[in-house]
């Protein structure tokens, strides 16, 4: 959802990159403190100065981001979660993590880390405020005032029980405690959160039409809310359904493949046409080298798939070959998986299988019915 960031660096030893879109709402905040917040506070400010102040202003706000981000990756990290980075992009930072929690109590603990975090730095910078001098710089005690201020928003803000907020996370871990299972506390807390998502999203709609523009941003965080949430959703019915199938269960094992000393015409002919599979393993000497898919061979000229070897034209990369015991959200995290939307399984026992993205949905559909 995020897309790649540039790295700038590690924190407590793990990753921290940007998103390019970051720098467009430095921009924006920028301008906005420069343009009104910073001359309403500090009268008679020059607008470079008030400019300068507002990019500081931005800058101390994603440093307080980020360690709010710190907050819930150390936590996380200590109750076993592998912390993939933190990134910094256009609606705040997300801490990325492979896996999750594996027990209530450690879910509650690490979504609170980061509003904790997020308290300390606030009442740090009311303390700072309360202890200048009345002598002191209006554009210090602006400048500091802000951080307060807007701090004290991401906390109320970041606390709605919005999944997957941190409020929307406190509200699945205490009902994964009730309930005993993260499946049916997610999907509660991903609807809870749905709510307050559309009502954004029409706050959103409304300021759009009704004059006032700002309000946009509350349209925009909505749908970044649904979208956010669904996926959470989705990856814990994909997690419960291969906790009780396995990936053997679920793939074409043994699949059919294709020889790579076959010609492409024969292999369109022979294999794609009368068995309507949309991709095959290749093999040389009987081990996995490659995947085929009708993309490959739509549009080749028919001198060129006469002569053409399936070998020659399989894509060989190695992202698309997965063991058996890989995890659900490692292999669809792969970028061989997100490319094709299947991977080739080399199994334990020498057996070549195939998992598409088409048989995981037929398999949460048909547990999702048992269920019902």
């Amino acid at each position: 959802m995020f897309g790649k960031g540039v790295g700038v660096g590690r924190l407590a030893g793990i990753p921290i990159s940007v998103h390019p879109l970051w720098l467009i709402i430095v921009a924006l905040i920028t301008w906005s403190l420069g343009e009104a917040y910073y001359p309403e506070e500090v009268p008679g400010i020059e607008p470079a100065a008030a400019y300068a102040l507002g990019l500081a202003s931005a800058l101390l706000l994603f440093a307080s981001i980020l360690l709010h981000e710190l907050g819930h990756a150390v936590v996380a990290r200590r109750y076993g979660v592998q912390v993939e980075g933190i990134q910094l992009w256009l609606l705040g930072g997300v801490a990325r993590m492979k896996g999750a929690a594996h027990r209530p109590d450690h879910e509650l603990r690490f979504a609170l880390a980061g509003p904790a975090v997020t308290v300390a730095i606030a009442a740090a910078f009311a303390l700072v405020v309360a202890a200048l001098p009345a002598s002191a710089p209006d554009a210090l005690t602006a400048l500091l005032a802000y951080q307060v201020l807007i701090n004290v928003m991401i906390l109320v803000f970041n606390m709605l029980p919005a999944f997957p907020l941190d409020g929307g996370r406190v509200l699945r871990a205490l009902m994964w405690r009730r309930s005993g299972s993260i499946e049916r506390a997610t999907i509660a807390a991903a609807r809870v959160g749905r709510g307050f998502a559309y009502g954004l999203l029409a706050l959103g709609f409304i300021g759009a039409f009704g004059g006032a523009p700002g309000l946009l941003w509350l349209g925009l965080i909505g749908i970044f809310l649904i979208l956010a949430g669904q996926a959470e959703e989705a990856g814990v019915r994909m997690q419960s359904t291969f906790r009780g199938l396995g990936l053997r269960r679920v793939m074409a094992v043994p699949a059919r493949t294709l020889d790579a000393g076959t010609s492409a015409a024969d292999a369109l002919r022979d294999s794609f046409a009368s068995l309507g599979y949309h991709a095959f393993p290749v093999t040389a000497d009987g081990r996995a080298v490659g995947l085929l898919s009708i993309e490959q061979l739509d549009g080749l000229p028919r001198e060129r798939l006469e002569t053409a070897t399936v070998g020659e034209l399989a894509d060989r990369d190695r992202s698309l070959f997965v063991g058996e015991d890989i995890g659900i959200e490692e292999l669809l995290a792969s970028s061989g998986f997100q490319r094709h939307g299947r991977a080739v399984v080399l199994c334990d026992d020498g057996e070549i299988g195939m998992l598409s993205a088409t048989a995981i949905e037929r398999a949460i559909r048909a547990r999702r019915m048992l269920a019902e």
